[in-house]
């Protein structure tokens, strides 16, 4: 297979020459842009484009996430309060007391790290939780939580309002 380039001549007409006749030294200005790497343009313009359109998606899922994350801590502190609830209960069932579980919940300060409604230091009790209803604080985000009591036969249980 033969190529063909382009060579000007005197009388600005256009000839084909043969590649590796000895006219093929010519003076780079002359010689046409081949073997040259980069990119083009509308290639650099393609891939702005498709960046502007996948941080348009990502920044605001990234925004959500953080408060997402927090909602779902104080969901786990919600569920961790129904399990330590559902062990005292046992507790309570098992050993025969006559104590209610719920005194032995709220026996020691919500604030102690020894007791039963102490979550961690990220969280906090706006409001007392021993009256059965609270508002707990993670990092900012807040939910309020609600108690129902016990029964004879299952363990009282905190839920999201």
């Amino acid at each position: 297979m033969q190529t063909f380039m382009f060579k000007k001549s005197e009388n600005k007409s256009t000839n084909f020459v043969k590649k590796g006749t000895a006219t093929m030294n010519r003076p780079n200005s002359l010689r046409p842009l081949r073997n040259q790497e980069g990119f083009t343009l509308v290639e650099i313009i393609a891939v702005l484009i498709i960046l502007g359109i996948l941080a348009a998606v990502a920044v605001p899922r990234y925004i959500d996430l953080e408060t997402s994350s927090r909602r779902r801590g104080l969901e786990a502190a919600v569920a961790e309060l129904n399990g330590r609830e559902s062990l005292v209960w046992a507790d309570a069932k098992i050993s025969e007391t006559t104590t209610d579980p719920w005194d032995i919940m709220k026996a020691t300060a919500y604030t102690d790290p020894d007791s039963h409604l102490y979550l961690g230091a990220d969280y906090s009790w706006d409001t007392d939780p021993t009256t059965g209803s609270a508002t707990l604080n993670f990092k900012g985000q807040t939910i309020t939580a609600s108690r129902i009591p016990h029964s004879f036969t299952k363990p009282g249980i905190w839920v999201i309002k």
